[in-house]
């Protein structure tokens, strides 16, 4: 089974309700400045992230794969060595428009949403490797790099774990092997689960988020803060508590000495306690991990410092070229 290359917004229309956005025709009003983000040197101009994300619809290939009663949709962007990007808890792949604009002359990006239609019940782990897998078998990929942050940790390490051949290495940011929810996260795991629309309807999602997050964003421009805000507040609420049940019933810690792929752990600044306690669990039990710490980025370093990511990412995959 292929790729098939979408030519249609409602080609992109995911099964869970997320709506892709699709290639934009006509003229690009202003397109984005080319950058050199790779290259030494003093700071980089701030990327306008309005037109960054034009020209990301404009010229990245938009594609869909049907599984078995489902549909899963993405694009691919760049050239070069191969590299999946695998979304967070909430969002779409469009939140990774800025970091792979500054990737694209070195790396085939490939971004794709999570598919969790509700014949799959319960929602596995293995399966969304399994999705991750046939992306690539699809596209003809032997192997391939992945970057994956949160929750996309889990099923990275989950692939890596059961498809030890096919992904050579792993940068997870603010990622966990197994965390402990409390009372009041399983209490909303299961309202979400009923709970009808997205997460913008969700009462306070506002504030909470804000609080949590916005003071990583940069000042310079303050819609970039909206993006964000926008874009998780599309993505369907019983999609995100088939997902947050997945945090609360996995433990991938009896498994991480055989995931022996070299891993980056990134850390932020504004991740906390407990994902910091995580970290240190996955440092030790993976044999083959190193920690890169990035301050002021918060949770989102994609969109708040992606020129900063883009030399962490790229330097640490690079690497194993001068020691092939």
């Amino acid at each position: 089974m292929a790729i098939k290359i979408a030519r249609d917004v409602s080609d992109l229309q995911q099964h869970d309700g997320i709506q892709a956005t699709g290639r934009q025709s006509g003229p690009v009003e202003a397109a984005a400045p080319p950058v050199a983000p790779l290259a030494g040197g003093g700071c980089p101009p701030p990327l306008e992230w309005q037109d960054v994300l034009r020209e990301f619809h404009r010229q990245a290939d938009a594609w869909y794969l049907d599984r078995k009663g489902f549909r899963i949709s993405g694009r691919t962007f760049g050239s070069g060595r191969p590299l999946y990007l695998l979304n967070g808890f909430s969002g779409t792949h469009e939140l990774y428009a800025l970091l792979v604009w500054l990737l694209r002359d070195r790396y085939r990006c490939v971004l794709f949403d999570y598919a969790s239609p509700a014949s799959r019940n319960p929602l596995t782990l293995a399966e969304m490797a399994d999705d991750l897998l046939a992306v690539a078998d699809a596209a003809g990929e032997r192997q391939f790099d992945v970057f994956a942050p949160l929750f996309g940790g889990l099923v990275a390490m989950e692939a890596m774990q059961r498809y030890p051949r096919r992904i050579g290495r792993g940068i997870l940011q603010g990622a966990f092997a197994h965390r402990r929810l409390s009372s009041a996260e399983r209490f909303l795991i299961r309202l979400c689960a009923c709970y009808p629309g997205k997460l913008r309807h969700l009462p306070l999602r506002g504030i909470l988020q804000a609080q949590s997050h916005r003071r990583w964003f940069p000042p310079f421009d303050r819609t970039r803060w909206q993006f964000l805000f926008d874009n998780t507040g599309s993505v369907p609420l019983a999609a995100m508590a088939r997902r947050a049940a997945l945090i609360r019933d996995c433990d991938l810690r009896p498994v991480l000495k055989e995931i022996r792929q070299p891993v980056l752990l990134v850390r932020t600044e504004g991740e906390g306690k407990i994902l910091e306690e995580c970290c240190s669990v996955l440092a030790s039990g993976l044999p083959n991990a190193k920690v890169e710490w990035m301050n002021d980025t918060g949770h989102f370093p994609y969109l708040t410092h992606p020129h900063r990511l883009a030399k962490v990412i790229d330097g640490f995959l690079s690497a194993r070229q001068g020691h092939a």
